[in-house]
């Protein structure tokens, strides 16, 4: 399942406010100029031989004390890095649908570094690219991706590495778009979005993930479940005016035991592997599928995977 999809004219963009997640601690000065930003700025340019935009997002980045940046225990940003070369080439064997072939400048000196890539792309004039060290496949056709790392290009030059404080943690994996963000997923079985990549004031910054995306020209609201058991998930979209979709008795019996123990819109389930579950709820005329594994007599149901956003195909919508 993709991971946050929308049809229609409009696209999914992201709310200011920020929750807690991953052990990030909240940025203070979030959308403020960090103290000593001023000073990093100033006479910088003539201090290398590098195009002077790079060395002014490098000072700016330098520039921001610890105690103001987004840091802790599991995912930090370190400006004006090296990038490591990989003791010999990647191979992600079975897992190899998790790379991408390298398309920009930023990439392919990540792919000549010899760490396989999996993500490019922009992050407003720069570029970020997700790559990772390592792989393992497991059952059900899953892999778990190791040692993943962001980096943070102007063109080819590198100016940050988003890192795990675990080495061979599987924290970092994947980039997907969210508005005007990129997502960090992690390189779990299942893998669930950790933090966010943003620009504040044109220097990259790792952000909490906010509480809710916004969909469908800002007329919806879809809250963050990933993980969250069924029952803790429908609370939520039930705040958010998510309704369970009133479809007919599901055909297979486990979707009908699902449905038996008091959820309603579910669609299908697979009775092999990790028991995925396909439920459907409603907004207006826009669909939220929902996707579920595990145990389906847990007394709060099966944990939620992932999901998708339809929206409707409509001339105009809310902006």
């Amino acid at each position: 399942m993709h991971r946050i999809t929308e049809r229609g004219a409009s696209k999914a963009k992201n709310v200011p406010k920020a929750g807690n997640t991953a052990n990030l601690r909240q940025d203070p000065a979030r959308g403020r100029r960090p103290k000593g930003r001023k000073e990093a700025f100033m006479g910088v340019s003539h201090l290398s031989r590098c195009p002077i935009r790079r060395t002014i997002i490098v000072a700016a980045l330098c520039g921001v004390p610890a105690a103001a940046q987004p840091a802790a225990t599991d995912i930090t940003l370190k400006p004006g890095t090296e990038l490591p070369q990989a003791d010999a080439p990647i191979d992600l064997g079975l897992c190899r649908h998790h790379g991408v072939e390298p398309r920009t400048a930023a990439g392919q000196v990540v792919g000549g570094a010899g760490w396989a890539v999996t993500d490019e792309a922009p992050l407003g004039a720069l570029t970020a690219v997700s790559f990772v060290a390592g792989s393992r496949s497991m059952t059900s056709g899953a892999c778990v991706l190791s040692g993943g790392r962001v980096g943070i290009f102007d063109g080819p030059e590198l100016l940050a590495l988003v890192e795990d404080s675990q080495p061979g943690g599987t924290a970092i994996a994947h980039l997907r778009r969210s508005g005007d963000r990129l997502r960090i997923w992690d390189g779990a079985m299942l893998s669930r979005p950790v933090a966010d990549i943003m620009l504040a004031e044109n220097v990259p910054a790792i952000v909490p993930l906010p509480p809710f995306d916004i969909f469908c020209g800002g007329a919806l609201r879809m809250p963050l479940i990933h993980g969250l058991t069924l029952g803790d998930a429908n609370i939520l979209l039930a705040d958010h005016g998510w309704e369970q979709a009133g479809l007919a008795p599901p055909s297979d019996p486990i979707a009908a035991e699902l449905v038996a123990n008091g959820f309603t819109g579910v669609e299908h389930c697979s009775g092999t592997g990790f028991g995925f579950c396909t439920l459907s709820f409603v907004q207006g005329l826009a669909t939220a599928s929902v996707l579920t594994f595990g145990d389906l007599n847990l007394p709060a149901g099966p944990l939620v995977a992932d999901y998708d956003v339809t929206c409707p195909d409509l001339p105009s919508q809310p902006g």
